[in-house]
C-alpha cells in the first residue's frame, strides 16, 4: 500500500506542503524549542504493558513540516491527533487553542534495553528523513538518513522528508517493530519498511523501493551522518 502510494505520488509534480504552525511555534528560539518535552506518562500503550512504547516530538523553531503518523492494530489504520495536555512546555507561553490538529514532527520508541525496569529511547525519527537507534550500553552518535540526494553536489543537496509513518502495534510477547514511512521531495519518492531489533547492538532491517520524479546526480542509499564528530 504504501509504495503503491509512493508510485503514485512519483507521477505528480513535487508539491512541498507550506507549514501551518502558528506564528509562536515558528518564532521559539531553538533553546525555547528545546524546553517543550512530552510528558512520559502519556506515552502511546504504556497502560497496555507492552514491550514498546511511543512519545512524540512538538513541531516549532527549525521543525516547521509536521509528519503524519498513523498506528496500525489488526489491520486497521488508526491516526494519531496532537493533544496538547500530552505536552510540558517550559518556560513557553502558547495559546493551545492554536495547536489542536498541528501534527508531529516526529516520534520516538522506548523499550527496556538496559534495564527491565526502565524504558530507553531505543530510535527516534525527527527531520527530514533522519533517525538513529541506540544499543545496549551506548549513547546516541551516528545518524541514518532514508536518502541523500546530489550530497557534495556543487548544484545543492535536496533533502528528501518523511511525509507518513504507519506503526505496526506490537503484541506483549514481541521482540521487534515494524513501521513503514512514505518518502517525499522534489525528485524522489519512496516506499520503506523497518523492522528493528533491540539489543546488544540492535539492528534495523530497511527495505525501500524508490520512484524518480527528474534524473538525479548522485543517489545515496543508506547514507550515515559525521555530526557526532
Amino acid at each position: 500500500d504504501v509504495a503503491a502510494r509512493a508510485s503514485a505520488l512519483s507521477s505528480k509534480p513535487y508539491d512541498r506542503p507550506a507549514s501551518k504552525l502558528p506564528k509562536e511555534l515558528l518564532d521559539l528560539s531553538l533553546d525555547d524549542y528545546h524546553s517543550i518535552h512530552f510528558r512520559p506518562e502519556k506515552a502511546l500503550w504504556r497502560s497496555s504493558k507492552l514491550p514498546f512504547e511511543l512519545q512524540f516530538f512538538h513541531p516549532g523553531a527549525y521543525y516547521d513540516q509536521t509528519v503524519r503518523i498513523n498506528v496500525v492494530s489488526d489491520g486497521i489504520v488508526q491516526p494519531l491527533r496532537l493533544n496538547p495536555a500530552d505536552f510540558d512546555y517550559g518556560r513557553n507561553t502558547i495559546d493551545q487553542n492554536k495547536l489542536r490538529g498541528i501534527g508531529f514532527s516526529g516520534f520516538r520508541v522506548h523499550y527496556p534495553l538496559n534495564t527491565k525496569n526502565y524504558k530507553d529511547e531505543l530510535i527516534e525519527f525527527q527531520g527530514a528523513s533522519y533517525f538513529r537507534a541506540l544499543g545496549r550500553g551506548q549513547h546516541y552518535g551516528l545518524s541514518g538518513r532514508g536518502l541523500a540526494i546530489d550530497t557534495g553536489l556543487l548544484s545543492g543537496e535536496e533533502f528528501p522528508n518523511f511525509t507518513d509513518f504507519w506503526i505496526v502495534k506490537p503484541t506483549r510477547h514481541d521482540k521487534q517493530l515494524v513501521i513503514y514511512a512514505l518518502l517525499d521531495s522534489r525528485r524522489a519518492t519512496g516506499a520503506y519498511r523497518f523492522v528493528i531489533k533491540p539489543g546488544d547492538s540492535t539492528v534495523m532491517d530497511v527495505q525501500a523501493r524508490l520512484y524518480l520524479r527528474e534524473s538525479v546526480g548522485k543517489l545515496g542509499l543508506a547514507p550515515l551522518t559525521s555530526m557526532f564528530l
